[in-house]
């Protein structure tokens, strides 16, 4: 990626935190500039509009979660890196969650973003059964033909519905200026749970669980 001049970074960092917490579509460009201090006209002059910080901090986004979703696709995890490596996901989510609160309205603005969602989840449900296959592998988890598909696409979708579920049940998870430990914690936990009924009980991993129930209670 090409290097930014530092009032680009400046503009990215603040409309990324406004986006986060004040939701995409209450933030206008006006009040971008606003915040960084600048005139809507010096605003303008690196960014034509609002899409174009919005493209422009989903490059970033992509670049950063395509890292993380590609390590286990690349190397396979040990057994207690798993939940470590799921926090992380969670986290990275979490850091540009504005893209999952409306993403319909997002890519009907902004078609452009239609083909990279789709490739986050198709790397997403490569992640899941990469982390899946190297468990049954393992001996930690069993599969009837089709079983371990269908569950990472599950798990995809909970990676990407997480946090709408989370603001419809809960309330809204923008109130936070960082990921929180209890929600980061309920993310983890409902992939864990949708993996139980696979279990074989082989030695380890559900004494990983256990201990992982233990610290949230």
């Amino acid at each position: 990626m090409a290097e930014r001049s530092k009032t680009k970074e400046k503009i990215l960092k603040t409309a990324l935190g406004l986006f986060n917490n004040e939701g995409e579509s209450a933030v206008s460009s006006v009040d971008i500039a606003s915040v960084i201090g600048i005139s809507p006209g010096n605003l303008y002059y690196h960014y034509k509009g609002k899409d174009e910080i919005i493209v422009e901090l989903f490059a970033d986004y992509e670049e950063e979660i395509r890292q993380v979703l590609g390590s286990p696709v690349r190397e396979p995890l040990k057994l207690e890196d798993n939940w470590v490596y799921l926090y992380i996901i969670f986290e990275e989510i979490f850091d540009f969650r504005f893209f999952y609160k409306n993403q319909s309205e997002l890519i009907d603005r902004i078609p452009a973003l239609r083909s990279k969602f789709a490739r986050i989840l198709s790397l997403k449900e490569q992640t899941a059964l990469a982390l899946l296959s190297t468990l049954e592998e393992q001996g930690h988890l069993t599969f009837d033909e089709g079983e371990k598909t269908a569950l990472g696409g599950r798990i995809a979708q909970h990676f990407t519905f997480w946090l709408q579920y989370h603001d419809l049940r809960h309330g809204h998870s923008s109130r936070y200026s960082g990921p929180p430990k209890s929600l980061i914690d309920q993310g983890v936990f409902m992939t864990l749970i949708q993996i139980t009924p696979y279990w074989t009980h082989g030695e380890g991993y559900a004494e990983l669980l256990k201990d992982f129930v233990s610290d949230k209670t």
